[in-house]
């Protein structure tokens, strides 16, 4: 007959006795991940704050620059009062821009929406545009496909960087047309600025934060964005995301 055996079961493990120093490390090493979590959420904001700042207010005091130095360089009395007038369309529109943004700031719990359409957004964030609205020297042109549909969020910050690209190519650029195109394709929305100005090279340095505002707006809209340019053959802005980005 077979002999069985049965293995002892392993001592216990001595109970492990936690100091007072070991639960003040503790209790400091939680204090310090909160605050660096706190520190990257300033950070965040602060970035936010600079691009609305930067796309959106800028923009307007720019246009309202452009077009009282067109008037005071002007001697033909109906080009300086058009002037005038596009000044005081930017000067109104940055206005509410601005209490836009200060709303924005203070508001405590939007309302969500799920989706929205990313043309009427694009046609909206536009229409705010004085630099696009008001020069009578630089058409603009849109053709913007209704199918794309994205989450709110994605929709505003595609749409701020077609405001930016469109706002460079008239305030840098001098361009005399610009196309904005917007379609979808096997499953992605895809966003085309261009101008004929006089464009850049992208590889020199640039003093302003216009285009390295627009790169972070696509990685938070979950965008690849690409912007091709070279002297004198104008510039074209590319954006490419899934219709599911952001959700």
């Amino acid at each position: 007959m077979r002999q069985l055996t049965i293995p002892r079961a392993a001592p216990p493990m001595p109970a492990i006795h936690e100091t007072p120093a070991d639960r003040h490390e503790a209790l400091h090493d939680r204090h310090e991940a909160q605050h660096e979590r706190h520190e990257a959420l300033r950070a965040e904001e602060r970035l936010r704050c600079a691009r609305d700042v930067h796309d959106i207010v800028l923009q307007d005091l720019t246009a309202v620059l452009l077009q009282l130095r067109a008037a005071s360089g002007s001697g033909d009395p109906a080009q300086v009062s058009a002037c005038l007038a596009t000044a005081m369309l930017a000067a109104e529109q940055g206005l509410a821009s601005a209490r836009d943004f200060v709303r924005r700031l203070r508001a405590t719990a939007p309302q969500r929406q799920r989706s929205a359409s990313l043309g009427t957004t694009i046609r909206a964030a536009l229409d705010t545009q004085p630099l696009a609205n008001g020069n009578r020297g630089t058409r603009l042109r849109l053709q913007l496909d209704d199918d794309a549909v994205l989450p709110p969020a994605a929709c505003e910050q595609v749409a701020m960087i077609v405001r930016e690209a469109v706002g460079n190519a008239v305030k840098h650029a001098r361009a005399r047309t610009v196309s904005c195109r917007l379609r979808v394709r096997a499953g992605r929305v895809q966003v085309q600025v261009r101008d004929d100005g006089k464009g850049f090279d992208p590889h020199l340095p640039r003093a302003g934060f216009g285009i390295g505002g627009m790169h972070e707006r696509a990685a938070l809209a979950g965008a690849a964005l690409q912007v091709d340019s070279a002297p004198g053959r104008g510039t074209t802005v590319h954006l490419s995301l899934p219709l599911d980005a952001g959700e």
